[in-house]
């Protein structure tokens, strides 16, 4: 079983929501839009181009998958099939009334706010209906203990209502009997060392009446959204499955990069004067913290933050950050929670050092030790680092080698699914950190 023969909606109820929504909100938006911005008479030509907006954005989005069990049900997903389809949509609506001569009896601005509101509308509506309408509960049966999932894993599996429950033992004799009494959506296989004969025959009768098999990797990357890494080193084919960005995508995100660190730099001025004034004032010393970090290749650049800890904060030697770190000065404090520190590494970014999105930079005497107990960690260099990240926006702060591991999984999921989507989903849950809304 690959992830695309995965579905990730047990229940039609949301796809069928999701079609109601397509199908009224283009007309909708179009009559409020010319209802406040509309300095003409509302006529039968804009009546026909509501309609037909709504028909070709049901159609594509059905073309594109939009309507199916299997589809993700991540930001990012929808966040592409959106705007794709709302691309098409525009391009043949326009097509159309420059057959007809009609181009030219809409209002301009009616036009360009409906086309550009529109998408907006119909995303947040889509996110909205994903959160209110509950799937039915997806029930996981683990076999095996090869990987202990966490507290933090079960709370994320929880709000995607999917409940795990583990069998009392992985004999071959007793997995029939066990999986009789059990209702299974997937069978989960976390073995912590390789399956006798016997098992893999019993494994394979269960596929054949109907039970579906999962991997550990799969399961991960599908619901958690993270790749499994294994504590120990042997699967060299891990190395295969993770590789850096194309030309294509390395350009595509240079152009985000530039793009939103010259308009975060702009609409963060007045923040940043105002933050130097306040370290200025709170904690003598230097305003600009530098230093060292990895990035790309392993290779180190330097890095410039807002100093949000006190100027002696390593006189006991280099430490990993901390959610509320004691050596932190009180506006400190309140800039690595808002992340204002992060704001001069916007130059970084500029210059071509960082990515906006991307692994958090870590200084070479941590990374040294991680990459002696962390089996591939130097993968996460195949990229640049970024000032915000998939891994710091889905997992809370680390202070020790298993939570750099788990970050680790996040960093090498952003890696191998990267696309433009995924960055912009990246940059809204950065937003909602920001503001203290964590979870998604």
């Amino acid at each position: 079983m690959t992830e695309k023969d995965i579905p990730r909606y047990k229940s039609i109820r949301v796809l069928w929501s999701y079609r109601l929504v397509d199908l009224c909100i283009p007309f909708l938006m179009l009559s409020l839009v010319h209802l406040f911005f509309g300095v003409q008479l509302w006529n039968m030509q804009y009546t026909w181009l509501g309609i037909m907006a709504s028909l070709f954005f049901l159609v594509f989005t059905q073309l594109l998958g939009g309507y199916s069990r299997y589809v993700e049900r991540s930001i990012a997903k929808k966040i592409e099939i959106v705007f794709k389809t709302w691309a098409f949509s525009v391009l043949l609506l326009t097509v159309i009334a420059y057959l007809n001569l009609t181009v030219f009896s809409y209002a301009r601005s009616v036009i360009l706010t409906w086309i550009f509101l529109t998408p907006m509308v119909l995303l947040a509506m889509k996110l909205f209906l994903n959160s209110v309408i509950r799937s039915n509960l997806t029930n996981v049966v683990v076999l095996g203990n090869g990987y202990e999932f966490t507290n933090f894993e079960k709370a994320r599996l929880e709000r995607q209502n999917i409940r795990l429950e583990s069998l009392d033992s992985i004999n071959a004799a007793d997995l029939k009997e066990q999986m009789s009494s059990l209702t299974a959506d997937y069978l989960l296989m976390n073995l912590s060392k390789t399956a006798d004969y016997k098992l893999i025959q019993e494994l394979t009768n269960l596929d054949l009446k109907g039970v579906r098999l999962i991997t550990l990797n799969h399961f991960m990357e599908t619901f958690l959204r993270k790749c499994y890494i294994p504590y120990d080193s042997t699967d060299l084919a891990y190395l295969e499955r993770i590789s850096a960005y194309n030309r294509l995508n390395y350009f595509l995100k240079r152009v985000f990069d530039v793009s939103a660190a010259l308009s975060l730099g702009l609409i963060t001025l007045p923040v940043m004067v105002y933050a130097a004034i306040k370290i200025r004032r709170e904690s003598p010393g230097p305003i600009i913290f530098s230093q060292a970090r990895v990035a790309r290749s392993g290779k180190e650049h330097v890095i410039y933050k807002f100093r949000s800890m006190h100027v002696d904060a390593e006189k006991d030697g280099a430490q990993f950050a901390q959610e509320d770190d004691p050596r932190a000065y009180y506006f400190g404090a309140f800039m690595r929670k808002t992340r204002i520190d992060e704001l001069p590494q916007l130059w970084s970014v500029l210059k071509g050092d960082l990515h906006f999105v991307g692994p958090r930079p870590e200084r070479k005497i941590f990374t040294d030790k991680l990459e002696e107990e962390i089996p591939y960690y130097n993968e996460r260099h195949l990229v640049s680092p970024g000032i915000t990240g998939w891994a710091q926006v889905l997992y809370p702060y680390g202070a020790n080698t298993e939570d750099a591991r788990q970050k680790l999984m996040y960093d090498l999921y952003y890696i191998k699914h990267w696309s433009i989507w995924l960055e912009i989903e990246t940059l809204i849950r950065t937003v909602l950190v920001v503001l203290g809304r964590k979870g998604l």
